[in-house]
């Protein structure tokens, strides 16, 4: 008797962990994720990817990369890795870098930044470091940025920002606040915002949008939520996405896009 509840115990075991599995599988809300919008028109000639564990490690890529003719275009850090996209062909020169644990030294680093003529062009944070990217010739004319631990107070700024004249650069999430990075120099039409609790939904949203005229600006992610910008206006003859659970399964699709004609331009990731 012991012995047959025992195997009906296992069964049961056995049939909800199958259950929940194909659940997971077919669901992509459950499963973690690297995002990158793709898109053709950039002056872009030359794109490859790379990741490091450590930033000393990361460190040495960057410098070697900005010797041959590379620029940073693109941060993240997830997974345990930081990860970058370098391109050749931007009109940026004189790229730079600082690095900072907490937001207030990295806001003053921004300000002394701005004061030598330079723009930021990428932000992000992981390992409890804030990393922030910037270039000069950036076609840029004035820049600003908007932190908010309120995703709600967020929107409304994001939305106020627009109204000023002023477009995304970036979007990140770290410290427990919301921080978006704009800049003027760039007109890209009418607006729209969108936020979504899990990726299937954003997806949809996405699809949405693309009918209505709009293509992706930004996509981010943070606490759970999907944010993504949109306009009306970029300048992309074409836009595509593309979502896989590793890097180095999301490497193959960026070079296969790459031979189609499209660049990567924005990489989140998240659940």
């Amino acid at each position: 008797m012991k012995k047959s509840l025992y195997s009906v115990l296992i069964g049961l075991l056995l049939f909800f962990s199958a259950t929940l599995s194909l659940h997971a599988e077919n669901n992509d809300a459950y499963r973690y994720k690297w995002v990158g919008t793709f898109v053709k028109g950039t002056p872009y000639s030359e794109q490859t990817i790379a990741s490091a564990m450590m930033w000393e490690g990361f460190a040495d890529v960057i410098k070697r990369r900005w010797g041959e003719g590379y620029l940073l275009t693109e941060l993240k850090y997830g997974n345990g890795k930081w990860v970058g996209v370098f391109s050749k062909g931007s009109k940026w020169k004189h790229q730079a870098y600082d690095m900072s644990e907490r937001w207030e030294s990295m806001s003053e680093a921004i300000e002394k930044r701005w004061a030598q003529g330079y723009y930021l062009v990428a932000i992000e944070h992981g390992l409890s470091e804030w990393v922030a990217f910037f270039a000069k010739n950036t076609g840029y004319t004035n820049q600003a940025f908007e932190r908010q631990k309120k995703l709600a107070k967020f929107q409304e700024r994001i939305v106020k920002r627009w109204k000023q004249g002023f477009e995304i650069v970036d979007i990140e999430y770290g410290e427990g606040h919301w921080l978006a990075v704009f800049a003027k120099g760039v007109h890209q039409g009418h607006h729209a915002l969108s936020v979504r609790s899990n990726w299937k939904r954003f997806r949809g949203v996405i699809h949405k949008q693309w009918d209505q005229g709009y293509q992706i600006t930004h996509i981010a992610f943070g606490v759970g939520k999907w944010i993504g910008a949109f306009a009306d206006d970029t300048g992309y003859p074409a836009q595509g996405f593309e979502a896989e659970p590793t890097l180095s399964e999301f490497g193959v699709v960026m070079r296969k896009r790459w031979e189609d004609g499209f660049a990567l331009v924005n990489m989140a990731e998240g659940w």
